[in-house]
């Protein structure tokens, strides 16, 4: 009898997973957040805006062959847009929402391929609006073909904010200033690493000259220690980091702007993996609280699996290639999959994706965040906007001795709102470890609710 699969997520690692799973005879059903397939590197705007050309040439073929491969298999596959995946028990009864409903699905096994979400360092001014996420700001153009702002200072760690401001440019935008925390030469003394990225270095060295060609000012090494403005973003104050990563005084530069897109690196989506109960780890650099896996994305829960980012930051590239091997371990029958053919037979993608992550070493150079960089934020800085807690409430719950997330939500309300902690548990592990020497503590206990649902959904409940 055919095995069930549930996947979650239709990005790269998710397609790849939903498609070979189907084509090892599973039967499979993949639910996703988004109105259309692609995930957040290649999400696709409504088909009447036709396609985009913000992107690299070589990311659109390799978006559009994933994306029309998807398309021959749809309707093999039980695919389920707008639908958000908030719980998973029993460990394999996965309970979904979508509209005014939710149903409780169960399968033999569970793909999460739900990604990341980008991670916020607070400072004063950090929620004006018209600061927002460089992913946020790249879903406006991608999807809507609207830009963030008429003059965007874009700053941050990493190569997004190359790519961003690249697409800022490239879709008519104007960047009053592009402040990148790290030389754009970081990581290149790792050879092996490059060289296994080539394609996707050339990739990043054609945004960069998007950049470099228009002329804007490059401020290395500075990062923003303010947002002024009341009802909208006025301005930023842009301040260089001295050599042990602490805010050079005088070097303060004011630049005005309607916009200030910003990245500093990415926490993994791994609440549901969490909630069945497998195992966790944590990497601050690549995801921080991440769950425990295997070569095919075998959690320490039976039946569970991940994909892609969310075991680990790596990149579409891993993710696809990711995808396939563990769609086709979680549609393998157990007896199969203990066989050592198994493994020899998926050699060649196994070795694809190590030489990947060797790459992988040079964006993490990039992403590396200074611990001081925390200590911009003062205690009026707010960290938990869902239930208005700043900086001065938490470095008073750390005199008390709560250190750890769960202790420090029970005493401050920090992350019982609307995103359950997905925005602020990442900035309050890092400030326990600056202000109280807290080293990471277990993850924040996940609620049930790991996606926000109408209470007439959950009310409205079937079993699939």
């Amino acid at each position: 009898m055919a095995r069930s699969i549930i996947v979650v997520g239709a990005g790269p690692a998710g397609l790849a997973a939903a498609m070979q799973a189907e084509g090892q005879g599973a039967r499979v059903t993949l639910v996703d957040e988004g109105q259309r397939p692609g995930g957040q590197i290649y999400r696709q705007g409504p088909p009447a805006l036709g396609r985009e050309d913000i992107a690299g040439a070589a990311e659109l073929r390799r978006k559009h062959k994933l994306l029309e491969a998807f398309e021959r298999a749809r309707v093999r596959i039980d695919y389920r847009p707008n639908t958000s995946a908030f719980a998973l028990f029993g460990p394999r009864d996965i309970h979904v929402a979508s509209g005014d409903q939710t149903q409780v699905l169960s399968a033999d096994g569970v793909i999460l391929a739900s990604g990341v979400r980008e991670v916020a360092v607070p400072f004063p001014g950090w929620t004006t609006p018209g600061v927002m996420y460089a992913g946020g700001a790249q879903s406006l153009i991608k999807s809507q073909r609207t830009l963030p702002g008429r003059n965007v200072v874009v700053a941050g760690c990493g190569p997004l904010p190359i790519v961003v401001a690249a697409q800022i440019l490239r879709a008519g935008g104007k960047i009053a200033a592009f402040a990148p925390l790290h030389s754009l030469t970081a990581g290149v003394g790792n050879l092996t690493g490059l060289w296994h990225g080539r394609g996707v270095v050339l990739e990043g060295l054609r945004y960069l000259a998007t950049v470099m060609k228009s002329g804007v000012a490059r401020l290395t090494g500075f990062v923003p220690i303010r947002a002024r403005g009341i009802d909208r973003l006025e301005s930023v104050v842009l301040a260089r980091l001295d050599a042990a990563g602490a805010v050079e005084k005088g070097s303060e530069r004011e630049i005005a702007c309607d916009a200030l897109v910003i990245n500093y690196g990415f926490a993994a989506n791994s609440e549901l993996a969490a909630l069945a109960g497998a195992r966790m780890r944590h990497e601050e650099l690549i995801g921080g609280w991440l769950p425990e896996v295997d070569d095919f994305g075998r959690t320490s829960v039976e039946g569970v699996f991940v994909a892609g980012d969310m075991a680990g930051l790596r990149g579409a590239l891993v993710a696809e290639t990711e995808g396939c091997l563990v769609g086709a371990a979680a549609a393998a029958s157990p007896e199969i999959f203990a066989k050592r053919s198994f493994e020899q037979s998926w050699h060649k993608e196994l070795t694809h994706r190590r030489r990947l992550c060797e790459f992988q070493k040079v964006v993490r150079a990039m992403l590396d965040r200074p611990r001081a960089l925390w200590a911009i934020a003062d205690d009026d800085t707010m960290i938990c906007r869902c239930e208005n807690v700043n900086l001065g409430h938490l470095r008073f719950a750390f005199s008390a001795g709560h250190l750890a997330p769960n202790t420090i939500k029970r005493s401050t309300r920090a992350a019982m709102g609307w995103c359950g902690g997905r925005t602020c548990l990442p900035m309050i592990a890092a400030l326990a470890e600056l202000h109280a020497k807290a080293s990471p503590f277990a993850m924040m206990t996940p609620r049930p609710l790991a996606r926000p649902v109408p209470l007439s959904a959950l009310a409205n409940q079937t079993k699939g």
